[in-house]
This record gives C-alpha cells, structure tokens and sequence, in this order.
C-alpha cells in the first residue's frame, strides 16, 4: 500500500500479512521472558528490594539492569548469527530452546505448590541478607545528601538492585532465550518484545510482589515455559529444514 507524499517519493506502508512476522517476533520473545521471568531470581530481588526500599528506586534499578542485559544479550545473538554460519546458529538456537524447554519441564514435573516459599525466593533472600550491612551503611550515608536528587537517584539502593539483577540475569534463561532468539530474528524486534516482557515481570514484583509471590504456581509456569521452549525449538527447526529441503513443505506452490 502506498501513499503520495507532498515531499517526496510515495510512502509505502506494510500491510498485514509483512507485519506479520514481526509481531510473531516481538510477540514470541515477551512470551519468552514472561514464562522465564515471572517468580524468577529477579522477581524475588526486586519484590523483597522494594518492600524494604522506595519501589521508585528498586525499579528504576532493576529495569535498568535488565536494558543493560537485554541489549548485550541481542547482541551477542546478533554477533554471533554475523560470525556463525545461519544453519549453524539455527541449530543451536534450536538446541538452547529444546534444552530449556526440557529443563522447564522437568523443574514442573519436580516441583511442590505446597511448598511455603519458592526456591528462588529463599535464594533472594539470602542474598539480599548477606548484603544488608551494605545497605544499612549506605543508608546513613544517603540520608545526609537526600536533597541532592542526583546523588539520591543514585542512591546504594539503586546501585544493588541494578547490581543484583544484572549479577542474576547472567546465564539465566531469560537471557539464553534472548540470544537464542536473536539469532534467527531481528534483534531489535527481540529486544522490544523481551524489554516489554522484563518491564511487565518487574512491575508486578515492585507493586505486589510479596502477594503475588504466594499465588503464582511455580509448576504451571513452569510447564508452559517448558512448551512454549519447546514450540520454539520445533518452529526454528522446522523453518531450518524447509530452507534446506523446501520442496518438503506442506504449503507450496504447484
């Protein structure tokens, strides 16, 4: 579909099958991070962060870590999709979902929802406590400059809940996940699609994460993230054959 522009050459617009792919994209990588996220490491550091500290600056530390991370692990699938062969990183990614996926699955199968606190919520604790004489120091520190908004915006608190998330985001399959995928898609698209995700996860754990906390079934969000790495790994895979093999496709032309 085009448009006349006063200005120049016709403006030509998507239409909905183009746009299609990229909603698929964006669409997929916020699953992603919805399922691997939500009562994740980091849910529990942001929610037991911000139930100690102001919820303004526990989040913007967080979120802040999780752009960081979301954008160097993009690049790095991106990277490695310009320096690997595409068949190569398509099996791999292929190989990452389906190793999630069956990680998930299992962690589901395992898991107990009479249990009173989640693994990841007793590990948080335990890391915030071993950093709470840190806290306390730079607490009396901050409460003798908190009219200097810059230096109270970048407050110790912000600087460990920043430090913490990105500490624990590290390796995690959020983070896999995100590299996986953008390294059969575009990047940018991923990035939007995870950075929606981690912003939904983490403002649910700063506004009502000690609540939420004891309602979300670990074993169902297990076991759709376990489906849904696996549908992932299915869909690359499938896609990777058809480009080797296309006239196996079930949807060609005659």
């Amino acid at each position: 579909v085009s448009t006349q522009s006063t200005w120049g050459p016709p403006v030509v617009s998507p239409t909905a099958p183009e746009m299609l792919p990229a909603v698929e994209t964006v669409l997929s990588s916020f699953l992603a991070i919805l399922v691997t996220e939500l009562g994740d490491k980091t849910f529990f550091i942001a929610a037991i962060m911000a139930m100690r500290n102001p919820k303004w600056i526990v989040l913007a530390g967080a979120l802040g870590a999780l752009v960081a991370m979301t954008f160097l692990s993009a690049g790095l699938g991106l990277l490695g999709r310009k320096m690997i062969p595409p068949m190569v990183t398509n099996w791999v990614a292929v190989a990452l979902f389906a190793g999630c996926g069956v990680k998930l699955l299992r962690e589901s199968f395992e898991a107990n929802d009479g249990e009173e606190e989640p693994e990841e919520m007793q590990e948080a604790a335990a890391e915030l406590q071993r950093k709470s004489r840190d806290i306390e120091t730079g607490e009396k520190e901050e409460k003798c400059r908190a009219s200097n908004f810059f230096l109270s915006f970048f407050s110790p608190v912000f600087i460990q809940a920043f430090t913490l998330t990105f500490v624990a985001e590290w390796g995690d399959r959020s983070q896999i996940a995100t590299i996986s995928l953008a390294s059969t898609k575009n990047w940018f698209l991923v990035s939007l699609g995870g950075l929606a995700g981690h912003a939904l996860c983490t403002g649910l754990a700063v506004v009502g994460g000690s609540m939420l906390s004891h309602k979300i079934s670990h074993k169902k969000v297990n076991l759709a993230g376990g489906c849904l790495f696996l549908i992932f790994a299915v869909m690359t895979a499938y896609r990777e054959l058809m480009m080797v093999h296309p006239e196996h496709s079930v949807i060609h032309s005659a």
